[in-house]
């Protein structure tokens, strides 16, 4: 279960998501608001939460490969709709009015839905590495 590399990508990929609860999106300058955060948002919290329980429950579906791959696939969709919304939101937020951006920089949890893909994408080629490695074994039998 765990010894198995796509478990171990799966793994890191809710580890990395959930550490999306501890930074912060965008960050003003000046001191003048706190920090964005997700925890201001619900949808974002309800996003961050499947995908963190979807990574989980994948590692313990090692027996269904192929049930494996389309929660895994669906785990990709989720992040890059929770990459889009959190884009979405810092730039409604940060920017009200014409003309009216409030000063600040993006920070690290804008990017944490990027990164949790690409560990995904990693864990969808070790699922489908096991699964050619037991169709040739079934073509032995």
């Amino acid at each position: 279960m765990i010894q198995r590399i796509q478990s171990v990508w799966l793994l890191v990929a809710a580890i990395v998501m959930a550490s999306l609860f501890y930074f912060p999106t965008y960050e003003f300058t000046g001191g003048s608001k706190p920090p964005l955060t997700i925890g201001e948002d619900f949808l974002a919290i309800i996003m961050t939460a499947i995908s963190i329980g979807l990574s989980l429950f994948t590692i313990f579906n090692f027996k269904k490969r192929k049930q494996q791959t389309g929660l895994t696939w669906l785990n990709i969709l989720l992040c890059i709709g929770l990459q889009v919304w959190l884009v979405v939101r810092v730039n409604n937020i940060t920017t009200s009015g014409i003309n009216m951006s409030i000063p600040g920089h993006y920070w690290i949890g804008l990017f944490i839905p990027f990164i949790t893909v690409i560990l995904l994408f990693l864990a969808k080629s070790g699922i489908n590495k096991d699964e050619k490695l037991v169709k040739s074994l079934d073509r032995l039998r």
